[in-house]
């Protein structure tokens, strides 16, 4: 090829390569005005498991419940969250960021999202339901699977999406009970960090048997504290089975818990709704409840259960149960709490817990994302702590406050020397 045309060829090319970039960028900027006046969205061009507009509708129906059917939402408010800033936060994270890309993803916005608007206290357990809820789910009977497009949540399940939180309250590892003696004799300590056993039969079993030994072994024991400070929840049978049927001896461990909530799809399917309504001038002091969402009164009946430990076990009479306690103590350790402390069966000495734990035998629920099937876990009931306060809001107060520069235990140990109790050994 001779120089001149060569050069007209390479001016051609670089021409071409101008005009191109030139149109690029003035398309964008078209598309861009486009997008601005609502005309056209970027993310019509995104793939992923779920649709842009999907994913949209799945979070205008969030927070349509949030705002008519979670029960929490005023004090999710009074604990600082600017649920209107959130909101558009949201939207701008949808249209921006990747939570359509895949499910990963999208459980762990809403996991963030929850962790937000309730302050990361989970005020009312709503959080996204794990891949281990779902499969627990998925092997009881729920009168609320009716509410729900099963395959489509099958369908976002299949994949085991996981994410990891940020919370406040306490632990949520593996139920175990350490346990110590303080006193040769008299006075015997464990602490119990979590009652999760839901996929850990082993541990369970062990912690089972430890906690059997343990009372055993303190029988003639005047003093048990049992401290469940750090302990964010599980299952209350932990507590139940393993803790108070063994010494409900005599001791009569029962309380009635009431609940304020709202009429709608979730609280008209809850058993608690339909036989156990009551007027809301007939629960003590209404006047702290502080909502005006929740207008509809109802209770309910908690007793613990009784097992005899062994043939012939008889621990002292006047012994004293001591429950140590504090804002991590959240969920079915503060129903452990609550229910020790409206039967006098134990002490509770710490700090206020972090509630969770009086919102219904049948809480918490699920709601399903319609376009989606992602399940956002809630609990229907607006539970209220023996003061009439919302129990997520204030939690279940101890009978005995942590000294200056005191913990808990240091507190109960100071408690029980002042009662002089050591000194009648």
């Amino acid at each position: 090829m001779k120089p001149d045309a060569k050069k007209k060829v390479e001016f051609f090319f670089i021409c071409a390569l101008v005009v191109l970039v030139i149109s690029f960028f003035a398309f964008s900027i078209y598309l861009s005005k486009k997008e601005e006046n609502g005309e056209f969205n970027f993310n019509s061009f995104k793939s992923g498991f779920i649709s842009f507009e999907d994913c949209i509708a799945d979070y205008e129906a969030f927070w349509d419940f949030i705002y008519n059917e979670y029960p929490f939402t005023e004090v999710c408010e009074r604990k600082g969250a600017d649920l209107k800033k959130i909101k558009e936060d949201g939207y701008k994270k949808i249209e921006y960021s990747a939570p359509i890309d895949s499910q990963n993803s999208y459980i762990s916005f809403y996991a963030k999202l929850c962790e937000d608007i309730t302050s990361r206290y989970f005020t009312g357990h709503l959080y996204p339901a794990s891949i281990s809820d779902y499969e627990y789910a998925m092997t009881v009977s729920d009168s609320y699977f009716k509410l729900y497009d099963v395959d489509l949540m099958n369908s976002f399940y299949r994949v085991k999406p996981s994410y990891s939180v940020n919370s406040l309250i306490g632990d949520r590892g593996v139920v175990k009970a350490d346990t110590k003696i303080i006193e040769e004799g008299k006075i015997a300590y464990v602490r119990i960090d979590s009652f999760r056993k839901r996929g850990y039969a082993k541990e369970y079993i062990q912690y089972k048997k430890d906690m059997k030994k343990f009372f055993l072994d303190t029988e003639k024991y005047k003093h048990i504290i049992i401290d469940v400070s750090n302990n964010g929840g599980g299952d209350v049978k932990c507590y139940d089975s393993d803790i108070l049927s063994y010494n409900n001896i005599g001791r009569n461990i029962q309380q009635r818990i009431y609940f304020l909530c709202s009429k709608n799809k979730y609280t008209e399917l809850n058993p608690s709704f339909k036989n156990n309504q009551i007027d809301i001038k007939e629960v003590p002091n209404i006047k702290n409840a502080n909502t005006k969402k929740n207008t509809i009164a109802l209770y309910e009946e908690d007793a613990a259960s009784f097992q005899e430990l062994a043939p012939g076990y008889a621990p002292p009479k006047d012994r004293r149960y001591w429950l140590l306690i504090s804002g991590k103590t959240a969920s079915a350790a503060d129903s452990l709490a609550g229910l020790c402390k409206a039967s006098g069966f134990a002490t509770l000495v710490g700090s206020n817990t972090g509630g969770l734990g009086h919102n219904g035998r049948h809480s918490p629920i699920y709601m399903m994302l319609p376009k989606s099937g992602l399940l956002i876990k809630f609990d229907p009931l607006y539970g209220l702590n023996s003061e009439g306060y919302c129990t997520d809001e204030f939690g279940t107060a101890p009978d005995i406050y942590n000294l200056p520069g005191k913990d808990a235990l240091e507190a109960c140990l100071e408690e029980i020397r002042k009662l002089g109790e050591k000194k009648n050994f």
